[in-house]
């Protein structure tokens, strides 16, 4: 193996493992070495800073790279894109196409995923058809990406009329649509799509009974949320150990008024998300039960327990009545003390 190899590999296990200050290191020798201007090592460089999440530094390297191809200017956009600033990866889009280098499949997912994010539909609609143009259209993560970009801007037949002329549909696909509906408050058109997917023979995974159960809740649809529960529990499917798809289904029964099936739930969870937490705590309160909402509210600063920011928002927006005025300054003594860029707050006694 050559040495230019064996930088390559090392980066890569940086990258893998989140190593900052030893890829930082590896950087430094690659430097060194003479292979700063390589283009497979200068690659390798900026996909470890950005999984690192130090995207300054690997907007750097990319800058001072002699020669780019289509992995380096995606691995940048994707950065962008997952640091949430959807803006920038869409202006390196333009740039790239500007400068004569051709998107791949995997570009054009990024960037229909910026457009959704953004709701822009325009952008959106021009990638799409530059997807056509270069018959990237039809391949499956293109395709999804469009789906999904269309929910998100609003768009719903033209993600419909997508859906239904795509040759070949995996189980991505169905849930993309699952998931566009629910987000569009179609709770029945979701259950629908559920019932067909099933008639299909697909087998639903995690992120489709999330999905379809957020539907049931926006539409209030507590006997399909109950049957759904009764195939998971029939089928064996690990929901209780799944933090996400357990948060979904309690959430499912506070908001349809089943507060003693849903606490039963939250006993049961191997893991309890921000969303659990939260939706029960809110749920007691909302039934007037301040005393149950208070015994959570302690036991939740008990462990090492993280909550977003948004949810804490949204709790002391209902324990502001002045039933829970007492809660509710618990909460603000908290949120006070957390930076207010802070994107995870920290409850602990």
């Amino acid at each position: 193996m050559g040495e230019r190899q064996r930088f390559a590999d090392l980066l890569r296990k940086c990258s893998k493992s989140l190593l900052f200050y030893k890829g930082k290191e590896v950087h430094g020798a690659v430097v060194r070495k003479g292979y700063g201007l390589d283009l497979m090592i200068g690659n390798d460089i900026i996909d470890f800073y950005r999984k690192c999440g130090r995207l300054s530094l690997a907007h750097a390297v990319f800058d001072r790279m002699l020669e780019r191809n289509i992995v380096s200017w995606t691995s940048l956009m994707c950065g962008y894109l997952q640091d949430g600033d959807a803006g920038k990866s869409l202006m390196l889009f333009r740039e790239m196409v500007f400068s004569g280098v051709r998107p791949n499949e995997y570009t054009y997912s990024t960037n229909l995923k910026a457009s959704g994010v953004l709701a822009a539909a325009f952008e959106g609609m021009q990638i799409h058809s530059l997807c056509c143009k270069w018959g990237y259209e039809w391949y499956p993560v293109v395709g999804n990406s469009v789906i999904d970009m269309y929910f998100k801007c609003g768009r719903v037949s033209d993600a419909e009329s997508m859906f239904h002329a795509m040759p070949g549909r995996s189980l991505i696909t169905w849930n993309v649509m699952i998931a566009g509906y629910a987000l569009d408050i179609d709770g029945k058109k979701s259950l629908l799509l559920f019932k067909e997917l099933r008639e299909h023979g697909e087998t639903p995974d995690e992120y489709t009974f999330t999905s379809t159960l957020k539907a049931c809740s926006a539409a209030g649809a507590i006997s399909e949320g109950t049957q759904i529960h009764a195939l998971l529990t029939a089928s064996g499917f690990p929901f209780l150990s799944q933090k996400i798809l357990s948060a979904a289904l309690i959430d499912l029964y506070v908001k349809c008024g089943f507060l003693i099936e849903a606490h039963k739930l939250f006993n049961e969870a191997e893991e309890k998300s921000a969303i659990s937490w939260s939706a029960l705590i809110l749920g007691y309160a909302q039934e007037d039960d301040l005393s149950a909402a208070l015994d959570l509210f302690r036991e939740l600063r008990k462990g090492d327990n993280a909550i977003d920011g948004l949810v804490l928002s949204s709790m002391m927006s209902v324990f502001a009545d002045f039933a829970f005025a007492e809660l509710g300054k618990q909460l603000h003594s908290y949120a006070i003390k957390i930076p207010s860029d802070s994107k995870i707050i920290k409850l602990v006694g």
